[in-house]
């Protein structure tokens, strides 16, 4: 067992080292870098092209030039890549929703480091209620994986977060920890 946990750190610390940038592996980096956006093949499911999933926020990873003998080890290359975007666009969103409501604030009391944590936390407490919702291998020998979380509970996860993090009032608890509050930020969560 050890072998084996030791086997796979060394190969993801060399496959990543090889194939990306170190802050490309970081969902909350604040790298410019721009990742190219996944290609969608025409002959695709429709899942994979609409993309929208009622009541769950979701990501795809991506594995080209897939050996379906070594499936499980492709399977978990294109979750990597999934849960990486999932990661990175959860964040992206709970930073939105944070700091439009700081602009709303008279007189905030919150630092930009402390958003950035909460969201990061946040991000990660989210990713482990993910599932793979879609899996699909292309004539290409490309292999997509769908990976998403419920809508629901990444908002009660801002919300929980958010009585931590701003001064819990009766202004906060009407604008952000409301029940219309939380079907405001699925919406926005769901976009």
């Amino acid at each position: 067992m050890i072998r084996q946990t030791l086997f796979l750190s060394i190969f993801l610390s060399l496959f990543f080292t090889g194939c990306f940038s170190i802050s490309s592996l970081n969902p909350f980096s604040s790298s410019k870098e721009e990742k190219k956006e996944i290609e969608i093949p025409s002959d695709a499911p429709s899942w994979l092209q609409k993309r929208n999933i009622k009541n769950h926020i979701e990501a795809l990873g991506l594995t080209k030039n897939i050996d379906k003998k070594e499936l499980q080890f492709h399977t978990k290359k294109a979750l990597i890549g999934a849960s990486h975007n999932l990661t990175k666009k959860i964040y992206a969103k709970t930073l939105y929703l944070y700091k439009a409501y700081l602009e709303k604030l008279d007189n905030p009391h919150v630092f930009d480091k402390d958003i950035k944590k909460f969201a990061e936390h946040i991000s990660l407490k989210s990713l482990t209620h993910s599932k793979i919702i879609n899996s699909w291998i292309s004539s290409d020998n490309e292999l997509f994986i769908q990976l998403g979380v419920d809508s629901n509970i990444v908002a009660e996860q801002i919300q929980q977060s958010s009585k931590l993090l701003f001064d819990v009032d009766k202004k906060l608890y009407q604008n952000f920890l409301s029940n219309r509050s939380k079907k405001d930020i699925i919406k926005y969560l769901e976009e």
